[in-house]
């Protein structure tokens, strides 16, 4: 077993606006994004739990109808199957756990991320 750098995992440009690198484990995904100030992640939910921390930046969250903002350093749990959708207040970059694997990400599934402006 090797270690792996964000560097070196391909960026992958969602939009104009959202750049993804993601690595990939058999029970689990993990994700840097990088997300332009002022865009818009449409609401959506999905079957894995999900650790978000906030390496750079500020990000405005609504989960389950509850507003949150997070900045640099702070860390939420967003549990399973629960709609949430988030405002990147401005340029952005943070880290995503899945508990479970993207499959939907694997298929290409990611039109929320699309990045509204």
């Amino acid at each position: 077993m090797q270690p792996v750098k964000w560097n070196d995992i391909e960026i992958e440009r969602i939009g104009n606006a959202i750049e993804r690198r993601v690595l990939w484990g058999s029970k689990g995904t993990s994700a840097r994004l990088t997300i332009v100030g002022g865009t818009h992640v449409k609401k959506h939910s999905h079957p894995a739990e999900q650790f978000t921390c906030i390496l750079e930046g500020v990000l405005r969250m609504e989960i389950a109808g509850d507003e949150v903002t997070l900045q640099e350093g702070d860390m939420l749990v967003i549990p399973p199957n629960v709609e949430h959708e988030a405002w990147s207040i401005v340029d952005t970059v943070l880290w995503d756990f899945f508990t479970e694997v993207r499959e939907d990400w694997k298929l290409g599934q990611n039109q929320y991320l699309s990045g509204d402006r």
